[in-house]
């Protein structure tokens, strides 16, 4: 304050409420009126404390925040196409904008903001900085990179869009401390296109029919005369309904893995096992 003439005048009240956000230290020293490489010292001796009052608030906070997020956020999105290569990708995830719906409000009333930052790396990837700021100052950051998301029917913006999108999920569920439940289970391998040709699977297939001591033009027969190369997988469905459940017997040969089942199917009966001949991962 000052009076008429412009002379500073001393404000107890004033200077309690500038003394609250102050080092202890600090406060006694300043008012002993320092000269100024003192007072130097003491800016650089109250940022510190500053700083390490703002972590302290911001950890109090996020203790708090926690309380109020979920732990798992379910999926909401289906990603459903079929590459250049004629194998169809399938799956369903969570969604950046289902994040964002569920964990903005708790985040705004705990005093937190979230806020991304892209850029490339210097090999022509991705990258991600999401940055967890609260109100007294603190902040922490979580960075990924990951290579464009050329899949699909994409052009080089939208790779580059897809990347940041699916890293700006995965930066702020990371510092959140929120999983998602959008990992496929690995048991259940996609069904594979009707028209899909599969030479791996198919030369299963056709040990599985010579094993089983059936003829190979019959086989070929029933899929409208195509040979071994040109079996689909609509064709193996018809082929694995046509060779039938083998036995369990210690004298039968084994023609397809024990582990695998078509998608969606359950197990057989006691003594019996669906044919099969491989699928993803087999």
């Amino acid at each position: 304050m000052s009076d008429s003439k412009h002379a500073l005048v001393f404000d107890p009240e004033t200077h309690a409420v500038a003394m609250q956000g102050m080092h202890p230290m600090v406060a006694v020293i300043l008012a002993r009126n320092p000269d100024a490489a003192t007072l130097r010292e003491l800016m650089g001796m109250q940022r510190e404390w500053e700083a390490n009052e703002a972590r302290k608030a911001y950890a109090a906070a996020l203790v708090s925040l926690k309380r109020d997020l979920p732990t798992v956020i379910g999926r909401d999105a289906l990603v459903d196409f079929t590459g250049k290569s004629g194998v169809r990708t399938r799956y369903t995830h969570t969604s950046l904008a289902a994040v964002m719906d569920v964990i903005t409000e708790p985040l705004t009333a705990h005093g937190f903001s979230l806020a991304w930052t892209p850029a490339t790396t210097e090999k022509g990837g991705v990258r991600v900085t999401c940055t967890l700021t609260h109100a007294q100052g603190h902040s922490e950051s979580a960075t990924m990179d990951a290579p464009p998301d050329t899949s699909g029917s994409k052009n080089p913006a939208q790779a580059i869009a897809s990347t940041v999108t699916l890293l700006s999920r995965y930066t702020a569920l990371s510092l959140l401390g929120i999983a998602t439940a959008d990992m496929p289970d690995p048991a259940e391998p996609p069904a594979p296109l009707p028209s899909q040709i599969d030479t791996a699977r198919n030369m299963r297939a056709a040990k599985a029919i010579v094993d089983r001591g059936l003829d190979m033009g019959l086989a070929s027969a029933r899929v409208g005369g195509r040979g071994v190369a040109e079996w689909t997988a609509q064709d193996l469905d018809v082929l694995r309904a046509w060779i039938g459940p083998a036995s369990s017997s210690a004298s039968a040969p084994v023609l397809w893995p024990r582990a695998w089942r078509p998608p969606g199917s359950r197990r057989g009966r006691p003594g019996t096992r669906t044919p099969s001949f491989g699928g993803a991962g087999s």
